[in-house]
């Protein structure tokens, strides 16, 4: 004699089984609708998703890995968020050493390189944030 494994089921919630054949139904577009017998049952009112409304709100964060000169530097990242600052958007940036909050600084005096920002953190630690040849930034 077999015996059989015992069996598992999932538990529907009853507003998604299908009033006429009792299977099953899924989500299309903002109404439900029964793969096998075709019933759509238009009562059905999606779950309202709240969407982010701004960039700023998504909360996007870049990983920036080290591009100088320095060897014991080449695996230290940094983590840059952006912020808004009055009416513009600015970069927000983790200190790679400390881990403090960076605010944006003058380049007291040097050659200014093409879009390169200098941030400066509590600690008197120093990162500038410089875009590469393919288009994507690094700090040194």
């Amino acid at each position: 004699m077999v015996i059989s494994p015992a069996i598992t089921t999932t538990t529907v919630p009853s507003s998604r089984i299908c009033v006429r054949c009792e299977s099953t139904m899924i989500v299309t577009y903002d109404e439900l609708e029964c793969l096998l017998c075709g019933y759509v049952d238009y009562t059905y009112t999606p779950p309202v998703r709240l969407r982010p409304k701004s960039i700023l709100s998504t909360g996007t964060r870049y990983v920036l890995r080290y591009v100088g000169d320095s060897k014991s530097l080449s695996e230290t990242l940094t983590y840059v968020k952006l912020k808004r600052l009055r009416n513009r958007v600015v970069f927000g940036v983790k200190c790679p050493f400390c881990e403090k909050r960076m605010d944006q600084s003058s380049l007291s005096g040097k050659r200014r390189e093409v879009r390169e920002e200098r941030y400066k953190c509590e600690s008197g630690h120093r990162v500038s944030l410089l875009p590469k040849k393919d288009g994507s930034m690094g700090w040194k």
